[in-house]
This record gives structure tokens, sequence and C-alpha cells, in this order.
């Protein structure tokens, strides 16, 4: 199985990334993405959303622990809702090395010319210096040295998620505190993953049928009648597949010699979510939901594989 190089939608892995790469550190943003935790699920939102990951976790979550199991320690802040943005506090951050920001409306980032259409789009990036009423950015999402004014950052940077505690969140001062072995990277890894998973299995969401394969399966039966409409199907063919795709390679590529089974169901789901959406760019909805039925079974495997871990 050949490595697959590419930005997909991994902006707080890529964001991370920069900012260990900011203390001479190269974390390569798959490793953050895994064993972060936060893709390792499934869950329909109340709205009937379907979304690959974990509906008790969050990036935000997903950066600080990728941080800890990986031996960093990081400085972390966050405003309460309704605050005006701590503009004094990130200057002085910004004296100490780049300054990682999320998440942000992406709608609001107006340097990308498809921000128009981006609206409600969670982000993060990577602030480098302030320079008079403006701020310069690396964003992820392939535009870097970018200027955006304060005004705006402003716009981004207080929009509220509802997965997201507060606003205005920040991460600098990245510091190595220790030298964690593959080993020890495995082990803090694998408890991290089955307590994420566990969490998710008794949330009030799994009550509702809304996680794991039994999320999978009822958006199949939805697919395969054609009852979705454009902006969902968009919300699936512009992210959650292809970005689906890229994370379970990556899980796939992570166990590979440290639990090769699991290796092999994270290396077929990928696959399953590349087939699926091809299927669902031409609208073959039947095929869409034929593979999704699989993609649900796949990842009843993995999650019962997760738990059962010693």
């Amino acid at each position: 199985m050949s490595n697959y190089i590419g930005n997909g939608a991994y902006c707080y892995a890529n964001s991370a990334s920069m900012l260990l790469s900011s203390i001479g550190e190269k974390v390569d943003p798959g490793l953050l993405e895994t064993v972060g935790g936060f893709s390792l699920g499934a869950f329909r939102t109340q709205e009937d959303l379907l979304f690959f990951d974990n509906c008790t976790s969050s990036p935000d979550l997903a950066i600080s622990k990728a941080m800890s199991i990986l031996g960093f320690s990081v400085r972390e802040s966050v405003q309460s809702r309704g605050t005006e943005m701590p503009v004094d506090e990130l200057r002085e951050a910004l004296e100490q090395g780049p300054v990682m920001m999320g998440p942000l409306d992406m709608g609001k980032l107006v340097y990308n010319p498809n921000s128009p259409n981006l609206g409600g789009s969670d982000h993060y990036v990577v602030a480098l210096y302030t320079e008079g009423d403006e701020i310069c950015l690396h964003d992820p999402a392939g535009f870097p040295n970018v200027f955006l004014t304060l005004d705006k950052l402003e716009e981004a940077w207080k929009s509220e998620f509802p997965w997201s505690s507060g606003v205005y969140r920040r991460w600098w001062s990245p510091e190595r505190i220790e030298q964690p072995d593959l080993e020890e990277i495995n082990r803090r890894a694998f408890t991290w993953f089955k307590s994420t998973l566990t969490e998710q299995t008794h949330d009030i969401a799994a009550q509702e049928g809304r996680t794991g394969a039994s999320a999978i399966l009822h958006k199949a039966e939805q697919v395969r009648a054609g009852a979705i409409d454009g902006n969902e199907w968009a919300h699936y063919v512009y992210f959650a597949l292809p970005v689906g795709a890229r994370r379970a390679h990556d899980y796939g590529l992570f166990f590979k010699t440290i639990h090769p089974d699991l290796s092999a169901l994270k290396y077929a789901q990928s696959r399953q979510f590349g087939e699926c959406q091809s299927r669902l760019v031409s609208r073959n909805w039947e095929a869409a939901a034929t593979i999704m039925v699989a993609l649900a079974e796949t990842e009843a495997m993995i999650e019962a594989s997760i738990l059962k871990m010693e």
C-alpha cells in the first residue's frame, strides 16, 4: 500500500504540524490526525447529517490530546462567547512564536477566492505576525503568507461552533517535555482510542441509533432512495468522504506493524470511502448505498476491535 500525500481537509493536523515545526520538530500531520482520535467513529447530527468522526470529541480536544501523547506541552487559551477579540494577548503570544488559531469561519477568510461559498465551515490556521491592522497567516488550505485585516479575523474567529467551547481558541509556545518511544506512544494512543470510542457508545446519540454502523446504515437507505438534497450531497462529496478516505488510510498506516488486522480493516475502509465518493458524485444512488452498507459493516468491526483491546 503506497502512501498518499496531499492536503485534504487536514486543517487542524496541518496547522499543528506547522506549529511544532516552529521549534524544529518534524511531526507528520497524519500522525497528529490519528493519535488525536477524533476521526474514529461515525455519527449523525440531530439534523440528520452524517459525519465520520466521534460526536463526543472535537478537533480542539484532538489537538491537545495528540500533543500530550507525543510528549509535547502547549499553551492553550479560549475566551467566553460574546467577548472581544484578545488582540493584546495575541500580539504578546506572537512575540514568542507562531500561534495556531481556530476554529474560524472559512466564509470570513477573504484572501480565499472561494470564501463566499464556504460560510459556516470550520477551519484552523497558523498566525505568524501582525503588521499594522493586519495579520499574516499560513492557511493549510493552500494559502501561505496571506494577510487578513484584524477586523476580518475577529469576524472569523468569534464564530461559534456547537462542538467548540468558547471562541478565540489558540495554541502557542509548544515545548517537548518528554521523549516517549514508539511503544509508549502506541500504548497511550490505544488507551485513548478505547476511551473515546467507549464514550461515544454511551452517548445519548448512541441510544438514538445515531452513532457507528447504525448511523451509516440509516444514511445508506436514504441514499438508496435518492432522498438527500444538494447541500447534503455536497457535504459528502466535497468533504466527508474524501477526508474519511484519507483518515482511514492514515490509520491503516499507523496500525500496520502494531495491529495488522485493524490496519487491514482501515485500509479496506479507505477503499470503501473512495468507491462511495465515486458512485455518489455520479449520483448512482444504488451503488453508493450498497458500498455504504459495506462501510457500515467495516465500521462495526473496527469499533469492536478497538473496544476489546486490553
